[in-house]
């Protein structure tokens, strides 16, 4: 699995509720990613992410996020395990909805492996950013469209299937999806415990999906770290931060043609 995205120190602060972790990688030339998560119990959750370029020499990077059942340490091991079983069937250019396939196959029957998880699983092509992708159970993607219309438009991708892991191999099926990644654009994966975050009052209004893509749409034009870190301040204040479930955000950048690197 490829080396975890080295960790930075944020310019504005989150209120240090709970345990925030921040990550930024420039992927590839074309594609920058940014990172935050909070786990509900300490020290580690149960959510798990990877981004990395696949090694064919295309320039086109995996993208995954997950979130298995439950929190605590016992989650943290067996996310590890689901996340580079997925790392590694991308790696060798196996498709999104045969990779969720394969997973599904090896730990649904594994005594080691009790639990399942919900999955996003995707690659972005470099040169025509189609976006390729599965999803067992996860929460609905975002696409952010480059700042050029007010207000920017945030579309939601379809398609999910059954958790990974929570049903046998002959009866668990996945779906491939198709989209597209403009220059400039910014995917957004998350889990559930961002859009599924209450308030604390006695009237426990959720965060909701709605609400997420309408701040989407205000933070796309900042830059991943940025908004990754924005728009956990948001989620944050909304609930006072108090977390019931662990939280993940992922943002993927790909990048304009005059600011790719050299």
């Amino acid at each position: 699995m490829q080396d975890p995205i080295l960790a930075f120190d944020a310019e504005d602060s989150i209120p240090e509720l709970f345990p925030l972790r921040q990550f930024e990688s420039a992927v590839t030339p074309e594609f920058t990613a940014a990172h935050a998560d909070a786990p509900a119990t300490l020290p580690s959750g149960g959510d798990f992410h990877n981004v990395f370029p696949i090694h064919d020499g295309s320039g086109d990077v995996a993208v995954i996020l997950g979130d298995v059942a439950g929190h605590g340490e016992e989650q943290t091991a067996q996310a590890d395990h689901m996340c580079e079983l997925l790392s590694d069937c991308l790696a060798i250019g196996m498709s999104p909805a045969d990779t969720l396939t394969a997973v599904n196959a090896m730990v649904e029957p594994d005594p080691n492996f009790p639990v399942f998880g919900t999955v996003f699983a995707g690659t972005i092509e470099a040169n025509t950013g189609k976006l390729t992708y599965a999803s067992g159970g996860h929460e609905p993607a975002l696409i952010a469209e480059p700042v050029t219309a007010a207000p920017p438009v945030v579309a939601e991708l379809e398609g999910t299937g059954p958790p990974v892991g929570a049903f046998p191999p002959s009866i668990a099926s996945f779906d491939q999806h198709e989209a597209h990644l403009a220059s400039g654009s910014t995917l957004l994966v998350y889990s559930d415990g961002v859009s599924e975050v209450r308030t604390a009052d006695k009237h426990r209004d959720w965060f909701g999906l709605d609400r997420l893509k309408t701040i989407l749409a205000e933070l796309a034009a900042l830059p991943p770290r940025r908004l990754v870190s924005e728009l956990m301040q948001r989620v944050t204040q909304f609930c006072r931060g108090r977390f019931h479930d662990d939280v993940s955000i992922l943002a993927v950048r790909r990048q304009t043609s005059g600011r790719r690197r050299k």
